[in-house]
């Protein structure tokens, strides 16, 4: 019998850790979103054909933007045989 109340405790725990982890989860992304950076004010299109693949750089920072002079917030648009991929970023 002391077999299943500790199981049962057990069982409740997990179950509470993992809501509370979906619950932070959630406050994460809210905060995340509401933090957008700027409209774009340019598009660059980059068409790409078929070419060797480069290594993967390190992630880039995460917050606010700001551009240094000459430059502003925009995308570019890198076209390739695969589809196209959108980066935000400072282009001039």
């Amino acid at each position: 019998m002391r077999d299943w109340i500790v199981r049962g405790r057990v069982v409740a725990l997990m179950a509470a850790s993992l809501a509370a982890a979906a619950g932070s989860g959630a406050l994460v992304a809210v905060a995340v979103s509401a933090s957008s950076a700027p409209a774009p004010q340019k598009t660059v299109t980059v068409n790409v054909t078929n070419g060797a693949t480069g290594p993967t750089g390190p992630p880039g920072p995460s917050g606010v933007v700001d551009c240094p002079g000459g430059f502003v917030p925009g995308e570019v648009v890198i076209n390739h045989p695969g589809g196209h991929v959108t980066i935000y970023g400072c282009i001039q």
